[in-house]
Order: C-alpha cells, then structure tokens, then sequence
C-alpha cells in the first residue's frame, strides 16, 4: 500500500468501525463516471478504496488537464481542491472504482467518544492532501522532462518503498499529469533507459542508478 495513505496505521476493522461512526456512504462507479463535480454544492469528501480516480480540470478555451489523482487510501473533495472560478474542476473514475463518502462537517467534529481511530484518519488525511500538493508542485517546478520523470519517480519509489514499481497511470494520463508532451516524454524515457538509468515496460519501472 501507498505509505502515505489515510489507511496507515488503521486496521480493515476500525476503518469498518469508523464508517460507521462517522455514517460513511459507499458508492461504486464506472470507469469514465463523474464522481463529484466541483459545481456542486456539497461538502462531502470521498476515500478511494479500490480503483484510481482523475482531479480533471477544464480551462476557459476547452482544454482538459489533469490536476491530480486518487489512489487507493487517498481522499479528494471540493473543500481540498483548488479554489477557483476560471477553472471549472471535476472528479472522474480512471477505471472502476470504490468510493466512500463522509460528511466533511461530521468528520472534523469527533464523535462523543472522540475514537483513536477517528483522530487517526483526521491526522493521515491531513498530512496526505499536503504532501500530495507538495510533491505536485515540486514536480512540476522542474523545468525540463528529464527533471520532471527523474522526480516523479524518485517520489513513486519513495511511496512504494521499493526500486521496482507499477506507475499508477497510463503513460499518456502521465504525461498529462506532468504537463508534458507525451512523445517527448517517451523519448526522455528511453534516453533514460539507454542511459542505465532505469528498467522499464510499458508501465512498469525498475531503478537502477537514478
């Protein structure tokens, strides 16, 4: 799992107990599925349990980018997304996914028993929407693509704590997430690749000396 997921430290039996301590909601949806528009007057905020979903934003003139995205154990809502009125942002299902909704009011105010697990997940949640926007910002401050990669993956590897990993993304949603052109990005790969510096295919990346 994610090291920086609100699940750390919490158990499938509390996370349980804490739904329903906290009158979580689960919803499934399908792959392309709006799962929250920013538009909507709601301040609910969604945990993933299964599946990846899209922070998309769209610009004035139409174009479509991708702000964020959602692993499993990685919570998203209006109130943590970017406060803007040119913009109009959304949330989407990358592929198949498992979303349970709390109330955010609900969730900031503990219960009468003022739970460890609940005082957990307020803590994770926390520090996973600030690390989540730090690391995005330190990426996209590199400015060329082989600085943007060589940090993304380095960050990846922190968070799975292994050389050999999986990107969550397809490489073109990652191109997109490191505002990027994709047939430069493959490029860079590849120089990297000949270079030694990493192992890959398709999605999947082994470290050797970055």
């Amino acid at each position: 799992m994610n090291r920086y997921s609100i699940f750390r430290h919490i158990t499938e039996k509390e996370f349980e107990e804490m739904k329903v301590c906290l009158s979580g909601e689960q919803k499934h949806f399908r792959k392309n599925d709006i799962i929250m528009r920013h538009t909507d007057d709601n301040s609910s905020i969604g945990i993933v349990n299964k599946g990846i979903a899209f922070l998309l934003s769209i610009s004035e003139n139409g174009e479509t980018g991708i702000i964020d995205y959602y692993e499993k154990g990685a919570v998203f809502g209006k109130l943590f997304s970017p406060d803007c009125d040119v913009n109009l942002y959304y949330i989407q299902a990358a592929e198949n996914c498992e979303i349970t909704f709390f109330s955010y009011d609900r969730l900031m105010n503990c219960c009468e028993d003022e739970c460890a697990k609940h005082k957990k997940v307020l803590n994770n949640i926390v520090m996973d929407s600030l690390r989540k926007s730090l690391m995005h910002i330190d990426i996209l401050s590199c400015r060329s693509i082989r600085g943007k990669l060589s940090t993304y993956i380095r960050y990846i590897r922190q968070q799975k704590d292994s050389d050999e990993f999986e990107i969550p993304v397809s490489l073109s949603d990652l191109a997109d997430y490191l505002s990027v052109d994709r047939s430069a990005m493959m490029r860079e790969l590849r120089k990297m690749k000949d270079e030694n510096l990493i192992s890959a295919k398709g999605s999947r990346i082994t470290i050797i000396d970055l």
